[in-house]
């Protein structure tokens, strides 16, 4: 059963894609991921040319005027094509696409994904310019460092999940992140062991700003502003022949009587209604805005609809 969600007034739902091509639906996620795919081809061709790191996260050239590094690095490939960037980039995919479906929309899924890419380009930069003496090492390419951001914060949202071996999500979570680390330790590369832990902390408080890890309330997060809806019938009611009408917000929309009274309408099972709630209210609030009862719900509903 294809699912239905309730479209918002500028006529895009909350998990409908920016485009299509074809029959792919084209959100956030697969964005990045084609561009990604696109980029390593470009960088197998320029392997061997002087232009091939141009994108790559350089510290030091970004201090030197180069700023387009800031927001490119994630899609540098100097290497060209290789087994653990094509790893990176099918993991990004898979988790990312989970976490733009059923948690953030396609456009707080974009905040998370630019979120990322600066706060880890201004803590490249900030230990490159305090730790000048090796930290010009802190170079980064490719989407490993976002995609494992995006795993852990798959995780933290998730911890109960199992993978392969039913392992728990947040020992595996645990085991990548140390391994991560002790690796820099051992080979002395401690700043860029600091590059990681301050990086992840800003993605941290930047995931927890656009409504995720709703249940770890000790995590600190920034207030931002939501836009408020617009409602376009209101818009068109203003006038001398405006009438003001109220409506509970329980009620469902108002079907106006026409000629086409007699025909037949699709119409929701309550399902369908109450998820369609759900997943606007994330929509417009963020995953924060739901009780745990309703987080609960929602996974329910999404279960029960894909079984029938």
């Amino acid at each position: 059963m294809r699912r239905r969600f309730r479209m918002s007034p500028s006529g895009r739902g909350p998990s409908d894609p920016w485009f299509r091509l074809g029959t792919l639906d084209v959100g956030t996620t697969v964005l990045v991921t084609i561009l990604s795919v696109a980029a390593m081809l470009v960088g197998a061709v320029l392997m061997h040319g002087p232009q091939a790191d141009v994108l790559v996260l350089d510290p030091e050239a970004i201090l030197h005027g180069e700023v387009w590094r800031v927001v490119t690095w994630p899609f540098a490939y100097p290497s060209g094509v290789g087994l653990w960037p094509v790893l990176s980039v099918v993991m990004f995919w898979y988790f990312g696409k989970d976490l733009e479906e059923h948690l953030l929309g396609r456009t707080r899924m974009l905040q998370f994904f630019a979120s990322v890419t600066v706060l880890f380009a201004i803590v490249g930069v900030a230990i490159d310019g305090i730790f000048a003496d090796g930290a010009g090492l802190v170079r980064d390419s490719g989407l490993n460092t976002v995609e494992l951001v995006v795993l852990l914060a798959w995780i933290a949202e998730w911890p109960h999940r199992r993978f392969l071996f039913n392992i728990p999500a947040w020992v595996f979570g645990s085991v990548i992140l140390a391994l991560s680390l002790i690796q820099y330790l051992q080979y002395g590369v401690w700043w860029m062991a600091l590059y990681l832990i301050l990086g992840l902390v800003l993605s941290t408080i930047a995931a927890r700003s656009l409504g995720m890890l709703s249940e770890h309330h000790a995590l600190p997060k920034i207030h931002l502003p939501h836009r408020q809806k617009r409602d376009g019938t209101a818009r068109h009611q203003h006038g001398p022949r405006a009438r003001r009408t109220h409506r509970h917000p329980s009620q469902g929309p108002t079907v106006v009587a026409g000629p086409w009274q007699g025909s037949t309408l699709p119409t929701e099972s309550p399902d369908e209604a109450r998820m369609n709630a759900l997943l606007e209210k994330i929509h417009e609030s963020g995953q924060a805005s739901l009780s745990s009862a309703e987080q609960k719900e929602l996974l329910e509903l999404r279960d029960r609809l894909r079984r029938r």
